[in-house]
Formats: structure tokens, C-alpha cells, sequence
């Protein structure tokens, strides 16, 4: 042991332990040990570098996914153009057509006969034959005549009952073309590839008078046609497109089943002012997307486009598989150098640590043995010769414990104040001389129980019963002395008066009630003693109606610096014998009242 090592006498024997100490020098430091671990620690920094990495390369991919999805949406935007571009070409033919024009410019004064109705329709037969998603012409001059109606053998929308905010917006636009909201049909139409439709309108007029109105033309469009805008590289089927007007209604969309939600609650009105070709986060159903948004060039609707959060992610799935991949391994070989490092070093420490907390201080103190020789074995020794010394102090300390306890429980007895003997014996002298001698064996009796309770001396505790019915005596005396000019209540839980409690625990508290909290009052004094259990303790509160306490006299009265029966004591005691959990609290408000808590563990 170290200590038998170090107190030696003789030089011969001082180096003879030098030398086995040096030798215990000799072997490898835990400090270069240490280093050899610390020089193996690659994880965190791997792990912060693909870190890192996955987030440039997600940040790439979203970029590159973003840019994509712009220039598609562009591509999108152009062909919707091009494809509203197309119905007003092809609408425009009409002006090339005298008969037509002839008619429409007839039908301002007139309604035109069969035979000049008949004289055009060849005409527009040929402009519903130019394209197989033309479904329907119809054909009406400002009077209401209808010229021309095909309808595709089925019961397509006839001019009369359109709905008047499109027919009010056709009037408007002065002779562009504009496109209804879609029309869903049940009937069996002519060549159809959907159920679905899209008028695209348009005022016409003359060319040889001033341009005034002279009809109107509707060309009847499948709503399937519209998908021929998509068919491009790089399209993401993933993605879903809208078609709306600048008050936000949905004229075509594009896989708009898979945001299960309407085209209103999507879009909001801030969108609608951002710039072309911008994009933002949206959450739909719990999903987050990619909303961007464009406008077409010269025409009033604007193009959206969504994209899936997942879309991107299934995108850099492979790059979070290969860090993983890396970092698990990474973190493997980390593990099985730990491991052989740990055997060799940690091992001793740890079990060096459970000695130590789970050392029994007061019986015995195993000798720890560690071969090697370097500081983990130095550690070993200094730690047998602590002990060593440790038990030598635990000893003593318990020795002073008991015996310091001991003075404290006998100062507790007997801290009954002398002055309440001279007190009493004065009460007792002053009735006998003023004819209130019947009180006095009263008195006697009392004081003789009080006398013989506090010379007992067998046991430390006491019975709740007992340490009441001392304190109903003491009591008696205190109220003859003070002229009744204070009452005390008893609040006891049932079932507790066999619990057992430290002798003379109430005195001390109710004679601070007596001597200092009614010191001010001369009568109404009122004392509310109540003992009751909680959480397997008893408590014991003690609580007066007197001039109160101040924190510092508090602070002084529990730590027993301004403590002249025995509180500071008392407290002291309870906790030395139960633990810091258990003792005396004491709350108070100036001029109105004191309450004092006492915590005792349940002892039967």
C-alpha cells in the first residue's frame, strides 16, 4: 500500500519505493493512451463532412429540380400560347369567307332564309373538319340568329344558354378569343377522348363597317386536346398543371386528382401578384409542394405547375444511402477500436468507479489489484491507502455523531424553561392569598405530572397520546398564569394518538407563542395545533394569531443563533436523526399570524 510505502524511515528503503515506482513509470502513460484513442476519433468529422456533403448535393438536386421544372413549366406556358394562338387563327378564317361575312352583315337587319344558311355551312363544315377535337361551331349573329350549329350529334351548349358571364366576357374582349370553364357532359359525343369540354369564343366584326359587332362565334373543344402541350422532353408525370383565368377559375388541369383539393384553396390571391416564374411552398393534405406559377403573354390566364416534395427526395435517396453506407461503417470500425481500447484501460477505471460507490464505509474496505503499471495502477494504490484512512475518519465521525445526537435529544429534554417552575410556584402562592385556593390542587397535579414526565428518561420517543396529555397540563398552567387570555385547538387526525413522536417536540413552539407572539396581545390570543399524516411522514403544524416574524429572525430562530428555547435545536436534531428532508418549517406575516411545520417520518 502506498501509504505503508511512504513512511519509511531508512534511506535504503526510500529507494528501494522510488525504484518500484519508477518502474511503474516505466510502462505506457494513460495520457499517450488516450492520444492513440483521440487520434482514432474520425466519426464526428466524417459525419460532419457528409453531413455536409448531403446537404450540397440535396441543395443541388433541388436547384437542378427547381431550374427543370421552370424551363417545363416555360415549355408548358409557350404551348398554351401557341395552342390559344391556333383557335384564334383558326377562328379568323372566317373573315376569308364572303359568304360568311355576307351573311353576318345581312343578319343585322334580317333573319336570314334557309338558303343562305345553307350556303355557308360547307364552309364551316370544313373549319369543324380541321381538327378531330373540335366537337362543336355554332354560329349567331348579334340579332340572335343562329347561322350555323353543329354540335356533334350530341346536346352541346347552344348560344342562347350560355352562361352569361362568359357571353358578357366574349363581349367584352372586343374580338379576342377567350375559353370557357369546362363543361362535363353526359350525353355520347362524336369522336370525344373525354367527357369534358372548352368553348373558346370570340366577337366578330365587319370589316366594311367601322368594325362594328356582327356575330358571334363558338368552336367547342375537347378538353383532351389541351394534353398535347405536355408532350416534350424532360416531363415529369409527377408534376400537375393548371390552367386558370386571372380571378383564379380553373379552365384545364393536368393530374389535378392527385392534390384532391380545390383550385381556390391552393392558389391564393398572393400568388397571383408574384413574378413569372417564381416559385413557393405549399402544404396540401399534409404534403408539402413546389407552386409555380407563370402568366401567358398577352392573354389574361395563368399557368401553375405543382411539384412533390417526394419527387426530389426519391432524387437524392441514392446519395443518403451511400453516406449512410459510409458512415455506418465509419462508425463500426470506431466501435471495434473502442472496444479493444476500453478492455485495456476503461475496464479498470469503471471498476475502480463501482468500488468506490458502492464502498461500505463502515464495515470493510476490499484491496483493489491492477497489474500494469502506469497511472491507472497508481490510482488503485492511492485509492487502498484513501481507504484506508477514510475508515479511520468514518469511525470517528460516526463516534461524534452518536454522541453529538445524544446531546441534542437530552438538550431537548431539557430545555424546560426554569423560569416557568418560579412562574408557576408564584401563580400557585398569589390564588392561595386572594381566595382562589381550590385552583391550586389543580395546579399541584398538573405540575406534578409535567415534573414526572420530563424526568423519564427510558425513551427518546414518545406516544402523540402522551406528548398530548403533557402538553394539556402544561397548558392548564400557562392559561391561569396568563388570565385565559388565549385558546388553544386540537385538530388530530383519528388513529394516529399510538404514533410515536420525539419527547418534548410542542413545547418549544407553543412557549414561542406565548413568550413572543402574544406578547403584543393582551387577549383573543389563538393557537391551532394539527398533527395528521402525508406521504408516509407526519406533520405537525403549529399555528398562532401573533405579532408574526421577520425572515431574518426566522433565519436566526431555525439555524439556533437567536434561539433561547430551543428551536434551533430542535431542528438540528431532526435532522441529524432522519435526514435533510425532515425538520422544522417556519412561515410567517407580520402582525397577523406565525405557522410553524414539523416533518417526522411515520414511526408506530
Amino acid at each position: 500500500m502506498i501509504s505503508d510505502r511512504i513512511i519509511i524511515s531508512s534511506d535504503e528503503s526510500m529507494i528501494d519505493y522510488m525504484g518500484k515506482y519508477n518502474m511503474k513509470k516505466a510502462g505506457i502513460s494513460l495520457k499517450k493512451q488516450l492520444l492513440i484513442i483521440f487520434l482514432f476519433i474520425a466519426f464526428i468529422p466524417m459525419t460532419v463532412t457528409a453531413l455536409l456533403l448531403y446537404h450540397f448535393q440535396t441543395q443541388n438536386a433541388l436547384n437542378a429540380e427547381i431550374e427543370s421544372q421552370i424551363q417545363v413549366l416555360k415549355l408548358v406556358t409557350s404551348n398554351i400560347y401557341q395552342k390559344l394562338t391556333y383557335f384564334s387563327n383558326l377562328t379568323a378564317s372566317i373573315y376569308y369567307n364572303d359568304d360568311i361575312m355576307s351573311c353576318l352583315e345581312k343578319g343585322q337587319a334580317t333573319l336570314l332564309s334557309s338558303p343562305d344558311k345553307k350556303r355557308i355551312q360547307p364552309a364551316i363544315d370544313s373549319l369543324m373538319r380541321t381538327d378531330d377535337m373540335i366537337l362543336s361551331v355554332s354560329l349567331t349573329t348579334m340579332a340572335g340568329d343562329t347561322l350555323y350549329w353543329n354540335d356533334g350529334y350530341s346536346n352541346a351548349i347552344h348560344i342562347n344558354s350560355l352562361d352569361p358571364d362568359f357571353l358578357q366576357k366574349i363581349y367584352a374582349h372586343n374580338g379576342s378569343g377567350v375559353l370557357s370553364n369546362p363543361i362535363t357532359h353526359t350525353s355520347k359525343r362524336k369522336y370525344p377522348a373525354s367527357n369534358t369540354s372548352i368553348y373558346y369564343g370570340r366577337l366578330l366584326r365587319s370589316l366594311t363597317h367601322n368594325f362594328r359587332p356582327i356575330g358571334i362565334l363558338l368552336v367547342e373543344v375537347d378538353i383532351a386536346s389541351f394534353e398535347d402541350i405536355l408532350i416534350f422532353p424532360n416531363f415529369s408525370s409527377d408534376s400537375t398543371f393548371f390552367l386558370t383565368t386571372q380571378n383564379n377559375t380553373l379552365i384545364w388541369g393536368y393530374q389535378e386528382e392527385n392534390l384532391n383539393y380545390h383550385i381556390g384553396d391552393i392558389i391564393s390571391t398572393d400568388v397571383l401578384g408574384t413574378p413569372p416564374y417564381s416559385y413557393s411552398v405549399a402544404t396540401i393534405n399534409g404534403e408539402k409542394y413546389y407552386r409555380f406559377n407563370s402568366q401567358i403573354d398577352t392573354l389574361e390566364y395563368n399557368c401553375y405547375s405543382f411539384l412533390p416534395f417526394s419527387n426530389i427526395e426519391s432524387k437524392t435517396q441514392f446519395i443518403k444511402t451511400l453516406l449512410l453506407l459510409i458512415c455506418g461503417v465509419d462508425f463500426l470500425c470506431l466501435c471495434l477500436i473502442f472496444f479493444m481500447l476500453t478492455k485495456q484501460f476503461i475496464t479498470p477505471i469503471r471498476r475502480l468507479s463501482v468500488i468506490m460507490q458502492e464502498q461500505d464505509y463502515l464495515n470493510y474496505f476490499p484491496s483493489p489489484v491492477y497489474p500494469v503499471h502506469n497511472e491507472i495502477g497508481n490510482l488503485y494504490d492511492s485509492f487502498q491507502s484513501m481507504s484506508q484512512r477514510t475508515l479511520t475518519l468514518v469511525e470517528q465521525l460516526k463516534e461524534y455523531s452518536k454522541k453529538e445526537a445524544k446531546q441534542q435529544l437530552a438538550l431537548l429534554h431539557a430545555q424546560l424553561n426554569p423560569h416557568f417552575l418560579y412562574n408557576t410556584l408564584d401563580s400557585i402562592s398569589w390564588m392561595s392569598q386572594n381566595g382562589n385556593a381550590d385552583k391550586v390542587p389543580y395546579i399541584i397535579n398538573a405540575l406534578s405530572d409535567i415534573l414526572r414526565y420530563s424526568i423519564i428518561k427510558e425513551n427518546d420517543f414518545v406516544t402523540i397520546n402522551d406528548e398530548l396529555s403533557w402538553l394539556k397540563n402544561y397548558m392548564y398552567i400557562q392559561k391561569i398564569r396568563f388570565q385565559d387570555s388565549f385558546t388553544i385547538h386540537y385538530h388530530i387526525e383519528p388513529d394516529m394518538q399510538s404514533y410515536k413522536i420525539p419527547r418534548f417536540i410542542l413545547q418549544p413552539f407553543i412557549e414561542n407563542s406565548l413568550l413572543h407572539g402574544f406578547s403584543e396581545i393582551h387577549q383573543g390570543g389563538i393557537i391551532i395545533l394539527s398533527i395528521f399524516t402525508k406521504d408516509n411522514s407526519i406533520f405537525i403544524t403549529i399555528e398562532d394569531n401573533g405579532k408574526g416574524m421577520s425572515d431574518l429572525l426566522i433565519h436566526s430562530v431555525l439555524h439556533g443563533k437567536n434561539d433561547g428555547i430551543g428551536i434551533g435545536n430542535t431542528n438540528t436534531y431532526l435532522k441529524q436523526r432522519f435526514g435533510q428532508s425532515y425538520g422544522i418549517e417556519i412561515t410567517s406575516r407580520i402582525m397577523e399570524s406565525t405557522k410553524v411545520i414539523i416533518k417526522l417520518p411515520v414511526q408506530k
